[in-house]
């Protein structure tokens, strides 16, 4: 009779220094969950990423940490790698408890992050009534006078736009490119058919169709000039041109939270995996097709 087995605690894969990781995740990933293991880790010698492949999401969702031993603080750097792949650690399964503890307050802070914004945006764009109420006891204090419910609906239906807020990772660092932009108009309400409106859902399409069409990773600046060029008639109106919040023109402001609403279903990376100011799709964003 053979003797028992050990089970894997970690898979570990190396590569050579000028290696992409990204190239061999998929592989490593799919071998440690078919094989159970709970924690894998893909390095080259200078960065170290670590995964929980048996954690329920997509695969990028899966990797809790990375460390790099150029760019990080060597402390911090020794102090990750111990806490995930010394013996004591892993035999223990503290390595395995350290790692789903990181994931989930990380996870819990990105849901908290990315759901402000869109609650504050739902909230000007379609005020209740608490809000409305505090507006008339507010303006009555202030004047003497209660405005009506209409006089509150047509001031948030006028200004809503300079209240929403753009993703805070697309707030632009320079100015927009003179070539993609005609002509900024005052900010003041102006009006558009139906007709002429994009919905954030075709907007979302557009970017993944514009990304794979520029091999699945680009630069923002990139993707938002295809869109525009798509959209050249309607993001040149008045409209489109107005600024809305950081006084970034509609048409952008627009673009930036379908891109939103594709990072929210899995179809492009987050900056911290793609970089800041590069927009990248994910496996899923790469076979996506409308």
């Amino acid at each position: 009779m053979p003797p028992p087995t050990k089970a894997n605690h970690v898979f570990l894969e190396a590569k050579k220094p000028s290696e992409d990781l990204d190239c061999h995740q998929d592989q490593l990933l799919e071998y440690a969950f078919r094989q159970g293991v709970k924690l894998a880790v893909l390095s080259n010698g200078i960065t170290w990423s670590f995964y929980l492949p048996l954690t329920e999401g997509k695969w990028e969702h899966r990797r809790f940490y990375t460390v790099d031993i150029i760019e990080q603080d060597s402390a911090e750097a020794a102090s990750r790698l111990v806490d995930f792949l010394s013996k004591d650690n892993v035999s223990s399964g503290n390595a395995v408890g350290n790692a789903e503890k990181l994931l989930a307050g990380r996870r819990r802070q990105e849901i908290i992050s990315d759901s402000i914004p869109e609650a504050w945006n739902r909230i000007v764009s379609e005020p209740d009534s608490l809000l409305l109420d505090l507006v008339a006891e507010r303006t009555n204090k202030i004047c003497g006078f209660q405005p009506s419910a209409e006089d509150l609906s047509e001031f948030f239906r006028r200004n809503a736009d300079r209240l929403l807020l753009s993703p805070e990772e697309e707030i632009p660092q320079e100015p927009i490119t003179p070539s993609i932009q005609p002509q900024v108009v005052a900010r003041e309400y102006i009006a558009i058919a139906d007709a002429d409106k994009v919905s954030v859902r075709e907007l979302m399409k557009e970017i993944i169709r514009a990304l794979q069409s520029l091999g699945g990773r680009a630069a923002k600046e990139q993707v938002e000039q295809s869109i525009f060029k798509k959209f050249d008639r309607v993001f040149s109106l008045p409209y489109y041109q107005q600024p809305v919040s950081w006084g970034v023109p509609r048409w952008q402001h627009n673009i930036a939270w379908a891109k939103e609403y594709a990072k929210k279903r899995g179809l492009v990376k987050r900056p911290n995996e793609s970089g800041r100011g590069i927009w990248d799709l994910t496996p899923a964003g790469r076979a996506f097709r409308s």
